[in-house]
């Protein structure tokens, strides 16, 4: 298979995963994450979903692609033409720091009042 031909099915692979997971749900927030990953060497295409007064958000790989700036400017134009969505842009090597840690959580089975002697 010629790489006109790949880069035209992955893009198309990518639209397919985007309709699939951008459902329109009422009272939910949408939104795209492009992540540059230098330690895997690749470019990950996400959809993030969060329904309103809710902490959690969900989010969905809708492509995967090696490193090539060409490609990945293809994959971009492409999703935005045919998205109206936000897109937020992360790289690897400027990782966030992580929230502290949660001490005490009974719902989910943290809980450092009881530790084990």
């Amino acid at each position: 298979m010629d790489k006109e031909t790949e880069l035209r099915l992955g893009i198309k692979s990518m639209l397919s995963q985007y309709d699939h997971y951008f459902t329109r749900a009422p009272h939910t927030r949408y939104w795209l994450v492009v992540v540059d990953n230098h330690f895997e060497d690749c470019y990950s295409f996400f959809i993030y979903m969060q329904r309103f007064k809710a902490k959690l958000s969900k989010s969905y790989e809708i492509a995967c692609f090696k490193r090539d700036k060409g490609q990945y400017e293809h994959f971009l134009s492409s999703l935005k033409q045919h998205s109206n969505l936000s897109i937020e842009y992360r790289d690897t090597r400027h990782l966030i720091k992580p929230d502290k840690m949660i001490d005490y959580d009974p719902f989910h089975g943290h809980n450092s009042l009881y530790k084990a002697q």
